[in-house]
């Protein structure tokens, strides 16, 4: 999708707020922050404005058309409020758009999973797309549905969790209280408790030696670099996860009638490896007629995917408004 707009999108992540201004379908400037979500709602407020000014210090206010913000928490995007945020410190019922309206701009506020799905959907794997489900994968296994080019959310806003998709009842318990979800199989914390507890019958692993025999320091980067290097041990972890991940988008495609899933996040690096087995595991435990032509395809929008997220919350809300 062209647009030539400018916007400003803000990506807020638990380390790093990284402010960047799109245009023509590029980011034209970006600049960084850190988050200091590990001191108090306050500071990172504050961050925010800082980033903001900094931006409207270099390019003119008056030449955008909004600010997008995609924020790793639960947001009430009518009110601009993130209510919770699992990863800031005393983080509860925060009025983010309100620290920001002196700006006098159309702000929008939603969570970033939703924000990674609209951004693929305007600026990358799914431009094409009429339909489909957007999986991130990180500490966290978040989502967004795209149907008819439009963002669903669901009745209170909080449809796209498809890390809580239980796929076994008695399995391991996840941070959000339930057992056996598909982010307590697929999130990176739960990937690398996986891995150690299996590198005993692999003690020749290459994964150990990626990280000098340090085991807190593996994390899905190395597994996927250990992969693509032919570790058995990497690849077998990589297809495991494919297999739970793909459990939980058989039912959503069972339901929904998606045929087109794009995997994103820093566990999507693992590509065709993790990809296959995400689309196998669909296939097995999907309905024949629905899931035969099911198709996994990687974002394409990567470590961009925040900031362009973050503005195509602006972009879809100036076609909705047409």
């Amino acid at each position: 999708m062209k647009s030539k707009a400018t916007i400003l999108g803000i990506d807020v992540g638990g380390t790093t707020i990284k402010f960047g201004v799109v245009k023509n379908n590029k980011i034209i400037f970006e600049y960084m922050l850190p988050t200091l979500a590990y001191e108090n709602p306050g500071k990172v407020l504050s961050q925010l404005n800082i980033g903001v000014k900094k931006i409207f210090e270099v390019y003119k206010k008056s030449d955008f058309i909004g600010i997008g913000i995609g924020f790793p928490g639960k947001v009430d995007i009518e009110t601009g409020i993130v209510t919770s945020a699992p990863n800031f410190r005393n983080w509860k019922k925060i009025q983010v758009r309100k620290s920001l309206e002196s700006y006098k701009l159309p702000i929008f506020i939603d969570n970033d999973a939703n924000c990674a799905a609209l951004g693929e959907l305007y600026f990358g794997s799914g431009n094409n797309l009429e339909n489909f489900i957007m999986v991130t994968l990180g500490t966290g296994v978040g989502g967004g549905i795209i149907i008819n080019k439009k963002l669903f959310r669901g009745e209170s806003g909080g449809a796209g969790e498809i890390g809580h998709i239980t796929i076994d009842y008695s399995g391991p318990k996840c941070k959000c209280g339930k057992h056996g979800c598909v982010e307590a199989y697929a999130g990176n914390n739960y990937i690398k408790q996986r891995t150690i507890q299996k590198l005993n019958e692999y003690p020749d692993s290459l994964i150990l030696k990626l990280v000098d025999h340090n085991l807190e320091a593996i994390e899905p980067k190395i597994i996927n670099e250990a992969a693509k290097k032919g570790d058995e041990l990497a690849i077998k972890i990589l297809k495991e996860t494919g297999y739970y991940i793909g459990i939980g988008l058989a039912n959503i495609a069972n339901t929904l009638d998606i045929k087109t899933f794009i995997i994103g996040g820093g566990t999507s690096g693992a590509g065709k490896t993790l990809l296959d087995a995400i689309k196998q595991s669909i296939k097995n435990h999907g309905i024949h007629d629905i899931v035969r032509d099911v198709r996994v395809i990687q974002a394409r929008l990567k470590n961009k995917s925040g900031i362009f997220g973050a503005a195509s919350l602006v972009l879809s809300s100036q076609l909705y408004q047409k």
